[in-house]
């Protein structure tokens, strides 16, 4: 039961961690700008920053949310593979959708339209 316990904060733990730096990847992909312009190149970006305006005064930075619920679904893949499916795969959500409402509390991914 330990085991499952620390597992579950581990989960909770890496999905807040890819919505923090999903929601910081405009400024991942400004460096990025920004090291090919000093190199004269064209800039290398392989994954876009998706963006979408949420109400009249935030916009969303969707790459964290996507970066985790790919996350998410790897590990219900990992834990139907094992068959220990019906038991756990409860808690995996319920880690994905904890992490997600606490990186929208710290707003995560959402800065300011200004």
């Amino acid at each position: 039961m330990a085991k499952r316990i620390l597992l579950f904060f581990l989960q909770f733990c890496a999905f807040l961690g890819l919505l923090y730096v999903g929601g910081n990847w405009d400024g991942v992909n400004l460096g990025l700008e920004i090291k090919a312009m000093q190199n004269h190149t064209t800039p290398n970006i392989l994954i876009p920053t998706i963006k979408t305006q949420i109400g009249a005064h935030h916009l969303l930075i969707a790459n964290g949310l996507i970066f985790a619920a790919v996350l998410l679904v790897l590990i219900l893949v990992f834990e139907a593979a094992r068959k220990a499916f019906k038991p756990w795969a409860l808690l995996s959500v319920l880690a994905f959708v904890l992490a997600v409402a606490t990186g929208f509390t710290m707003k995560f991914g959402l800065p300011p339209l200004n």
